[in-house]
């Protein structure tokens, strides 16, 4: 299974959050019931504090494989007294 996630789904997410405060405040002014809201506002919060260690685990691994390491053509071995020594 591939599953990757992105820096758009955090966008997304962080809308959610940003329009469901919105709806918790009106309810709170308005007297209304606020406790859905606030069950779903900390749900949401808590899936962004997740999904922003996703993404960030996934853009350290990205630049840890991007990077390319050095090849070297020579090849050491020990010589007769032990010492490495290029062949």
């Amino acid at each position: 299974m591939n599953y990757s996630i992105s820096r758009n789904d955090l966008k997304e997410l962080a809308s959610k959050i940003e329009l469901t405060a919105r709806e918790l405040q009106s309810n709170l002014e308005n007297n209304k019931d606020f406790l859905p809201s606030a069950n779903e506002l900390v749900r949401n919060n808590t899936t962004l504090v997740f999904t922003l260690g996703e993404v960030h685990a996934a853009e350290q691994l990205n630049k840890l494989n991007s990077v390319q390491k050095p090849k070297s053509s020579r090849i050491y071995l020990r010589d007769k007294s032990g010492k490495f020594a290029s062949k």
